[in-house]
């Protein structure tokens, strides 16, 4: 592509290299490993390195330019180019490479602490029900047209040598996922937008049509230092954004329409109808009534808005159910779906995978339901914060029977002071807490263990087993028939991370096997064997 056509939209510093707008460039690269000849270097500032200093080895590998915020080091001037915002520039140079993909599609962008999976899949299942072809980009899946996109071997990341699913991917897949989305005749593009995405303007190319907040809890502070930070990083997404659905529950998100005024918000509420918000923000002009818990079937309540009121039925569990309901039909109604076809596609959505998940069981041959031998009830979720973690917790509570089990770890790398806080909401929650491994990466996991031993106050029984296969087998097996063994952390990960990269792990596929262990087991002491 020609240099001028590519950086359409990105300011340069003088001086620009003389014939520099007619240059031909094949790609760009931000890891100098991947610089091929004639290709352009993007600098980028990480938390760790900068990209500056690979910049001479870029130039090595052929680079026909090297993009900055300053000069770097060993780069000849007729091959250095100077902008303001490495990070945005990007954006924006991925997006002209690949044809502006996502311009004339709906898009939708969810972001927020929790919920943010589940509310983009249940958007995609009401738009599709209502005639749209939707692409999604999620933590746990990105397809055009239900065809999934490659996100390359490091889910999505651009430099990272640590593979995992990214929440929300580098420009280069991001904007090459619009591209496979727009080929696939997809109207519709829905993704989740990440607070660290945001702050480093991966997506800034891009303005949504309609933008979701779901909440925003104590998360990434290792990355944003402060709430106030996170809060400002999550509410930049809106920047020209026309429209918004917000949760006006949460303790936060109520300050952004005043912060952007010429944003039109619906806020939704399930705390009560008519309520004002906190601080004497604007009513909620979407209220849930009448909720009523069916324990592990799911949650029912009557919507209720000057645009629809209808009955919902849901099967995922639990009160932030309510709400996840709520904003993603309110943001479907937003979009152009009928009433009838929001609730009817909500009340067929089983829930994202990983998210509240129970783990089941094939029927007893030849056996009913009363004859059937008795398991515990065990449920998998992706919570991995001190909040989510109590929301998950309560939710499971409120519906079970006897001894609840609780099974958790902390990832290494990521922030350390929300580690004993979450032993903490464990021990007070649950009836016994089984503490291991969830992806150490590369930091030592007896120091991960210290960290979360350090917020156990030993009220309650608990036991370390670091091997993450062997606590799951040890919760399910010692668990009694009436009992419930949750499952936080992994949720839809079919993989752990250690020091030495990524290995398969499927947790469901592990209880499962437990339960049916369980099962047998049951079966020969009825049967009177040994």
């Amino acid at each position: 592509m020609k240099s001028g056509k590519l950086f359409e939209g990105i300011p340069l510093i003088p001086p620009v290299p003389e014939g520099f707008g007619k240059a031909d460039i094949g790609t760009v690269a931000s890891d100098s490993r991947r610089t091929v000849p004639g290709s352009l270097f993007v600098c980028l500032k990480g938390t760790r390195r900068d990209g500056h200093e690979w910049a001479a080895d870029a130039v090595k590998s052929g680079a026909a330019y090297v993009l900055g915020e300053h000069p770097a080091k060993g780069v000849p001037a007729e091959k250095m180019l100077l902008t303001p915002d490495t990070r945005r520039a990007e954006s924006v140079l991925w997006n002209n490479l690949t044809g502006h993909p996502a311009d004339g599609m709906l898009k939708i962008a969810v972001t927020g602490t929790a919920g943010k999976t589940t509310v983009t899949l249940l958007l995609s299942e009401i738009l599709r029900a209502a005639g749209r072809k939707t692409g999604v980009l999620t933590t746990i899946r990105c397809e055009a047209g239900g065809v999934p996109c490659d996100m390359g071997e490091n889910g999505g990341s651009s430099v990272s040598d640590i593979p995992g699913a990214m929440t929300t991917p580098d420009p280069e897949y991001f904007f090459g996922a619009a591209r496979a989305m727009r080929e696939a005749g997809c109207d519709t593009l829905l993704y989740e937008a990440s607070s660290q995405s945001l702050a480093l303007r991966k997506t800034a190319a891009v303005v949504p049509d309609i933008a979701v907040f779901t909440n925003l809890l104590p998360e990434h502070l290792d990355f944003h230092r402060t709430m106030e930070d996170y809060f400002h990083a999550k509410a930049s997404l809106l920047d020209g954004v026309k429209r918004a659905v917000i949760n006006g529950d949460d303790r936060w998100l109520p300050k952004l329409p005043g912060m952007f005024p010429d944003t039109e918000f619906t806020v939704c509420s399930a705390a009560g109808a008519g309520e004002r918000t906190r601080d004497g923000f604007p009513k909620s002009n979407v209220t849930a009534r009448r909720i009523r818990s069916l324990g592990p079937d799911g949650m029912e309540y009557l919507y209720f808005s000057g645009r629809a009121v209808f009955r919902v039925r849901t099967e995922m569990p639990g009160r932030y159910s309510v709400t996840n309901t709520m904003l993603a039909s309110a943001a479907a109604l937003l979009a152009g779906a009928d009433p009838a076809v929001v609730r009817d596609a909500v009340a067929g959505f089983r829930g994202a995978d990983g998210r509240m998940c129970r783990v089941k069981l094939p029927d007893s041959a030849g056996r009913s339901d009363r004859d059937r031998p008795r398991v515990p009830a065990v449920f998998i979720d992706y919570a991995h914060t001190p909040d989510a973690m109590e929301a998950a917790i309560s939710t499971v509570r409120d519906f079970s029977q006897g001894r609840l089990t609780v099974v958790f770890g902390c990832g290494g790398e990521r922030d350390r002071s929300k580690r004993p806080r979450m032993a903490e909401c464990a021990e007070r929650l649950a009836d016994e807490v089984v503490i291991t491994s969830d992806n150490p990466r590369g930091e030592d996991p007896d120091a991960i263990f210290r960290d979360i031993l350090s917020g156990v106050k030993g009220t309650k029984p608990f036991a370390v087993i670091p091997d993450r296969a062997r606590a799951v087998r040890y919760a399910v097996g010692s668990a009694p028939p009436d009992g419930t063994v949750l499952l936080l952390g992994k949720g839809h990960e079919k993989y752990e991370i250690t020091a030495e990269g990524r290995r398969p792990f499927d947790e469901e596929a592990i209880a499962a096997d437990a339960l049916l262990a369980y099962r047998n087991r049951t079966a020969d002491r009825e049967n009177g064997e040994t």
